[in-house]
């Protein structure tokens, strides 16, 4: 039995899902896979602080009213969630030594390619001339400078999770007598 997404099957819904997923289609995202996952187990996660809280976005069309929206990166974050607890991390061992960098990070990163794109859409308005020309090689070295920022992060953050990582027990319930001495 299948304990997590895969990546390609993640791509694929992130591509078909850009804008973000509802609970019910999160939901889906796994359990059309056969993976357990459940709206209860979602709710926890994100009062845990472990999935990003959703954001209400309007519906086209009068009455419609609104639905909540997650980012497309808690998906990724869930499938994490599984394939660690699969591992048999608790719960707090994932908030404690994997989650703890994940929000700040992946804020950095969306806001850098909104700003990426601001300026890309910006600079795209602008008429053909040497100006122009100037400013798109100015923000192709501020993309090249934010890709080597972000992977910077992402090392630093491994290596400040390997190295706070401690030998733990692999077993599951209560310690045995020999455990014990």
């Amino acid at each position: 039995m299948q304990v997590a997404l895969t990546e390609a099957q993640i791509r694929e819904i992130e591509q078909a899902s850009p804008h973000g997923l509802t609970s019910q289609e999160l939901v889906a995202a796994f359990s059309d896979r056969a993976i357990k996952f459940s709206e209860a187990t979602l709710r926890k996660y994100v009062q845990l602080g472990l999935v990003p809280r959703s954001r209400r976005v309007g519906r086209k069309g009068k009455h419609l009213g609104s639905r909540g929206v997650y980012p497309t990166r808690a998906l990724r974050r869930i499938n994490t969630i599984k394939k660690l607890m699969a591992e048999r991390y608790t719960i707090e061992e994932i908030q404690a030594r994997f989650l703890t960098f994940k929000d700040n990070i992946e804020t950095l990163d969306e806001a850098l390619s909104e700003l990426t794109r601001l300026f890309e859409d910006r600079i795209g308005e602008q008429p053909p001339s040497p100006h122009r020309d100037r400013l798109g090689r100015e923000l192709e070295a501020i993309k090249k400078t934010a890709d080597e920022l972000l992977s910077s992060v992402h090392r630093l953050e491994k290596l400040i999770i390997s190295a706070g990582e401690q030998a733990r027990p692999r077993g599951g319930g209560a310690a045995s007598a020999t455990e014990l001495l």
